[in-house]
């Protein structure tokens, strides 16, 4: 008796989230007959993150302040451990992805497997709040944060997502940046120093001009 009513009021909430899951996701999802502009907006900040995130850090640490070096250290870090984190959400809870039980309409093609949670949106919410949080440059953080938003809109428009998956990638990506701001101290006295000395010592040996890519103490503090 027991065991049967648990398995009631399991199947009774999973039926409540996935019935809010599915009416949000097809407010969001693209009409039959989408405009133009809004298909080609969503396809390109749908697929954007994997060049958006890593050129963010990228340019941050050669022409941004020295001071913030250990931030972005630490941050890249996060946004690993947030990844990680969607691998064993994913082994603990499979969601089919919409086009999977033929809901809604499809723009990007995309391989029928795990939906839950969203990769690219946690990549984002790790990279913005993680920049907040170890105060390497919040107000870059905070534009990349709004622009997490506009990438799970996006997932979610182009039909590959539901908006559940996005709820907890933010969630995840919470956790990624607090943890870069928790090890951003022993990032900057242990992994740091080596990884500039690595970085310069590279751009020494190739005879990289100075101008092109400056070297830290040339750099504002």
């Amino acid at each position: 008796m027991i065991a049967r009513r648990y398995n009631y009021w399991r199947f009774l909430r999973s039926a409540v989230v996935q019935g809010w899951n599915q009416h949000f996701f097809l407010l969001i999802n693209t009409s039959a007959h989408p405009a133009g502009w809004a298909v080609q907006a969503a396809l390109l900040l749908a697929n954007s993150p994997v060049v958006v995130g890593p050129a963010t850090l990228v340019i941050l640490w050669i022409w941004g302040r020295p001071s913030q070096r250990g931030g972005l250290l630490a941050v890249t870090g996060g946004m690993l451990i947030a990844l990680g984190i969607n691998q064993v959400l994913g082994m603990l809870y499979f969601e089919p992805r919409p086009f999977m039980i033929g809901l809604g309409h499809t723009l990007l093609p995309h391989p029928p497997d795990n939906s839950f949670p969203s990769d690219h949106a946690t990549f984002v919410w790790a990279l913005g709040i993680g920049l907040i949080a170890t105060r390497a440059t919040p107000r870059i953080g905070g534009v990349v944060s709004v622009y997490g938003l506009s990438v799970a809109w996006s997932r979610v428009f182009v039909g590959v997502h539901f908006p559940l998956d996005m709820l907890v990638s933010a969630a995840v990506g919470l956790v990624g940046g607090e943890f870069a701001a928790v090890v951003r101290p022993m990032v900057a006295t242990w992994v740091l120093p080596p990884a500039e000395r690595l970085y310069e010592g590279t751009l020494t040996l190739l005879h990289v001009p100075h101008a092109l890519l400056p070297r830290r103490d040339s750099l504002p503090r």
